[in-house]
């Protein structure tokens, strides 16, 4: 009985030090995991077969190491993080330097850029947002093929409006970038406003 036991410790051993350590699918990041788009052109097919628009961008990728960048709009807004829902830290200069210090593409079907101006109302009041202003779709509606959309004001508050399903361009796998301004403030661009020199 002693001599089994020790055979039978021996063996469960020896079966767990044979076992492959290999991460589960869940733990292999999902630039290396089956399925997963691997470039500029599978992301772009990969929008297209889900209906939704990619934004151009020259950032599609990792930047590598410091690049020296210039931000091609105006009133173009640097954010804490890489989502349009993120505090904003201020705004660029038309044609601002900045130093890119790296990129990360974003898959979030939520956020939208308009394309063309729009009037956002609520408790606080009503405001006219300009094209390329950032907004969040709440949801759409199929019957107006329209979108209710959102925008919080810094002064007006939570601000909505049902717009015309045209009026913008869905964000789905954009580049954003990482920056640092002239200043030593470090923050986020959408790359589809940066141009990399």
């Amino acid at each position: 009985m002693k001599y089994l036991s020790i055979l039978l410790l021996a063996t469960l051993c020896w079966a767990s030090c044979q076992e492959n350590p290999a991460p589960k699918s869940a733990d292999t990041p999902a630039s290396i995991q089956a399925g997963a788009p691997k470039n500029e052109a599978e992301m772009k097919a990969l929008a297209s077969k889900s209906g939704v628009q990619m934004a151009e961008s020259e950032m599609v990728g990792t930047v590598s190491g410091p690049k020296n960048g210039t931000i091609s709009g105006s009133n173009v807004s640097f954010r804490k993080a890489a989502t349009i829902t993120s505090d904003k830290m201020g705004t660029f200069e038309s044609n601002e330097a900045v130093t890119v210090n790296g990129s990360l593409n974003v898959e979030d079907e939520g956020e939208a850029i308009l394309s063309k101006s729009v009037s956002v109302k609520g408790t606080g009041g009503t405001i006219t947002l300009p094209k390329g202003k950032a907004v969040i779709i709440e949801h759409y509606l199929p019957d107006s093929k329209t979108y209710v959309v959102t925008y919080e004001d810094p002064k007006k508050g939570n601000l909505s409006a049902k717009i015309d399903a045209n009026s913008v361009d869905k964000i789905a796998l954009a580049s954003w970038a990482q920056v640092t301004r002239k200043n030593g403030d470090k923050g986020w661009v959408l790359g589809k406003y940066l141009k990399i020199n």
